[in-house]
């Protein structure tokens, strides 16, 4: 296992953590393999970008802002995962009151044939350890 390929995979993370947070989805899409697994603990599972990305313009009205806390991340070549827990908070259009949830993710990214790092499966959940 090398560290780089761990920072490798990291990065694509944090590409990821910055779209999502600038509330740009073609950014946000771009980091998205085409082949995306995308598995909600709120909602059925998702397959594909145009099904993730409508699922992602509407999460979007609130204007999300996630807080990420890395618990373990192993990467070898051209496959690699990270886990830890999350919080997205945001505003609730309708009242301004501020709204949000934490819970659990891990996000499994794949090396594709132009060397970079996109994500192909992520998948959440809300168990009660998460101190985020």
């Amino acid at each position: 296992m090398s560290n780089d390929l761990i920072q490798d995979v990291r990065n694509a993370l944090d590409k990821w953590l910055k779209a999502f947070n600038r509330n740009d989805i073609e950014a946000l899409m771009a980091v998205y393999d085409p082949e995306i697994v995308y598995a909600n603990s709120a909602k059925p599972i998702e397959i594909g970008i145009p099904v993730v990305k409508q699922g992602f313009i509407n999460s979007f009205a609130i204007k999300p802002k996630v807080f990420f806390k890395e618990e373990q991340a192993i990467a070898v070549e051209g496959l690699g995962y990270v886990a830890g827990q999350f919080r997205i908070a945001g505003t609730n259009p309708e009242d301004g009151n501020e709204i949000g949830e934490s819970g659990r993710v891990v996000v499994i990214f794949r090396k594709n044939s132009d060397g970079d790092w996109k994500l192909v499966f992520d998948m959440d959940n809300r168990p009660p350890d998460v101190t985020l």
